[in-house]
């Protein structure tokens, strides 16, 4: 167990995965332990609550870049 993680008060019962900020704790709860997150990328498996922030996710992170 890493240090930090003592200091993280926000424990998630699904999987035990530590936050300092409850929001952070909120937002993995809806995306990765809730039927909302809907949109799940192909590549990489990471899961998204709507469209557009898959396909900024595939843009950002999986879209080939022709080098000069």
């Amino acid at each position: 167990m890493k240090l930090f993680n003592f200091l993280k008060k926000h424990k998630c019962q699904n999987c035990g995965k530590r936050f300092n900020k409850i929001e952070n704790y909120m937002h993995h709860e809806l995306l990765y332990h809730s039927n909302k997150s809907s949109y799940d990328c192909s590549n990489c498996g990471l899961k998204f609550t709507d469209m557009d922030k898959l396909k900024d996710h595939i843009r950002r992170d999986h879209s080939y870049k022709k080098e000069k």
